[in-house]
């Protein structure tokens, strides 16, 4: 498969060494403990990297991704890239997880990352849940009327909008024929 230069840029991100973990949290009931490190890449695989979908915006793209990483788990990972002014590509991840499957839910939702500012929101995740394999388009409609979708394409929709947004926001997941699958709120405690 040839990759485009931003996804090269995405592939070369996951696959530099970690940089030293500069912090680590208390052990969960399940003995695992958040770290965060200082600079480097995932530790990927390379033979591991999986795009599930991208898309390209105005002034960016966003990528989620999948791979091993360098504990050897399976990981999943939203990215967004620019190109910069001498044409090189850079790669600043959003956010993600870990494991092979998302959390039960009874009926379909959007599993987000996302970042935002004042300048832009950037959000992607996988439709997951009872009945999402008929999910087709999920719409966002924040709180000061911007109204943004995406067609759900092996299971991912990624957003993005400049400038940014107010929250909450409305989310609705609906089929190709138009019929409502789920609708709730979302991001309601970056309001």
């Amino acid at each position: 498969m040839s990759l485009t230069e931003a996804e090269q840029a995405v592939a070369e991100y996951l696959a530099a060494e970690p940089g030293p973990v500069t912090w680590t949290g208390p052990p969960g009931p399940s003995g695992w403990a958040a770290t965060i490190r200082s600079g480097g890449g995932e530790g990927a695989d390379p033979a591991t990297v999986r795009f599930g979908k991208s898309r390209a915006f105005p002034g960016c793209q966003l990528h989620q991704v999948e791979f091993t990483n360098h504990d050897g788990h399976p990981q999943r990972l939203l990215v967004r890239t620019w190109q910069q002014a001498d044409g090189t590509w850079v790669a600043d991840p959003i956010g993600g997880g870990g494991g092979a499957a998302d959390p039960y839910r009874a009926r379909p939702w959007a599993n987000f990352a996302a970042a935002w500012s004042a300048d832009l929101f950037a959000a992607g995740g996988t439709v997951t849940g009872n009945g999402a394999e008929a999910a087709h388009l999920v719409r966002l409609t924040f709180a000061n009327g911007t109204s943004i979708e995406d067609q759900v394409h092996n299971g991912v929709v990624l957003f993005y909008t400049s400038p940014g947004v107010a929250f909450p926001a409305s989310v609705e997941i609906s089929t190709s024929t138009g019929d409502v699958l789920a609708a709730y709120d979302e991001f309601n405690d970056l309001q």
